[in-house]
């Protein structure tokens, strides 16, 4: 009762498919793929902020948590994640399957662009789906450009829900996103880039890196663009553990806003872990789940939380230093789930590496570019993936 009357004074949310189109620039005229990402640097930078007035950052979570109120719900439960019907008004996103890495099949939908157009995968957050309105829209709004369009799910998340192995703070799921980008490339032909939005955001970072580390730089030459994306993990997860670490809502509403959000992400943790239980002591918070369900499914990795959470971080210096495919990460100063820090400590790690761009915007909250101001967004993702795409 208490949601259904919140979402009937919620704010009314653009919908970023009916926004005023944008049209795709030419591709840049350098051979070289840190000349073509200088270009798209210079020209992300000088994209201007205009923010509708009247929404802060509370708002936006509201409304957009009551705008996809239905598929968020469905996505908890394995027999109904990542199977609401919003590509009905879409029909040119057909169900599909690619690999992932250790034996994992990747799902979700793709959408068949121009002949010889790039690849861009789009990657949803925490808890979503593929299915969730603001992957379908980005999707859609790209496919428009005529790209050939992946939005997948990740691990255990959407037509993956409640298989193992569990979600990994991306660092498999960028392997996963890398394993899967290889394999469109080859088959394709083309460059392949990658939209990450919040979780979805640090999976395609660590995508880069693994793409760098590889040597393989090439198979995303289509460039990784991050949104909201909580590259600290360790700090990510010590938030959500303690909400105190998180910046202050200014007034009542904005504190009822919050503490609902953080009941309903607790919510979602719960029914996770309860999927792996019995377990012989209390098992509620997203660290200790990440120590009795997360490493026990991935051996090979750190047996201490800590040590886990240290490698999961994609703003530590052997991740952002390394990078070798153009990575931009677009961040609100005013975030109340995903602090600018992990902006700001991003920033400062690639000052010195020439593939990495961020863009800290006074405004937009937490994934809420598209409200704000859709002229901007549409205008940075036609800029980032139409420079960076082959000519």
């Amino acid at each position: 009762m208490l949601t259904w009357l919140a979402c009937l004074v919620a704010p009314k949310l653009q919908d970023l498919t009916e926004a005023p189109a944008v049209d795709l620039p030419e591709p840049s005229p350098h051979a070289e793929l840190l000349e073509r990402a200088r270009q798209a640097w210079t020209e992300l930078a000088a994209i201007p902020w205009q923010p509708r007035a009247g929404l802060d950052a509370y708002d936006i979570m509201l409304g957009v948590a009551c705008r996809d109120i239905v598929t968020r719900e469905a996505d908890q439960h394995p027999d109904t994640a990542g199977r609401t019907p919003n590509y009905a008004r879409f029909p040119a996103f057909q169900e599909v399957s690619v690999p992932g890495a250790d034996g994992v099949t990747l799902t979700g939908r793709r959408s068949t662009g121009a002949p010889g157009a790039p690849v861009v995968i789009v990657v949803h957050g925490l808890y979503d789906s593929h299915t969730s309105l603001y992957i379908v829209e980005l999707a859609e709004v790209l496919r428009r450009w005529g790209f050939h369009v992946l939005a997948l799910d990740l691990r255990d998340h959407g037509r993956l829900r409640g298989r193992p192995p569990p979600s990994a703070l991306g660092v498999h799921e960028g392997r996963d996103l890398f394993v899967a980008a290889t394999a469109l490339s080859e088959a394709e032909g083309v460059s392949v880039g990658i939209l990450g939005v919040s979780f979805g955001g640090q999976c395609a970072v660590r995508a880069a890196y693994e793409a760098s580390l590889a040597g393989r730089p090439e198979v995303l030459r289509g460039g990784v663009l991050a949104l909201s994306a909580p590259l600290d993990a360790q700090a990510g997860v010590v938030a959500i553990d303690d909400p105190s670490r998180l910046p202050r809502p200014p007034g009542l509403k904005q504190r009822l806003i919050l503490r609902n959000f953080l009941k309903t992400l607790h919510r979602h943790l719960l029914l996770h872990i309860r999927e792996h239980g019995p377990f012989g002591h209390p098992v509620e918070d997203f660290e200790t789940y990440i120590r009795d369900v997360v490493l026990p499914a991935y051996p090979k990795d750190p047996a201490l939380v800590g040590a886990y959470l240290g490698a999961a971080r994609s703003a530590q210096p052997e991740v952002i230093s390394r990078l070798a495919v153009p990575v931009a990460v677009i961040h609100a100063a005013d975030d109340p789930i995903v602090s600018i820090q992990h902006l700001r400590l991003t920033a400062a790690l690639g000052k010195d590496n020439p593939f990495v761009f961020t863009r800290e915007l006074p405004s937009g909250g937490h994934m809420g570019f598209a409200e704000l101001d859709p002229r901007a967004l549409l205008l940075m993702l036609a800029t980032f993936f139409g420079r960076l795409r082959d000519g």
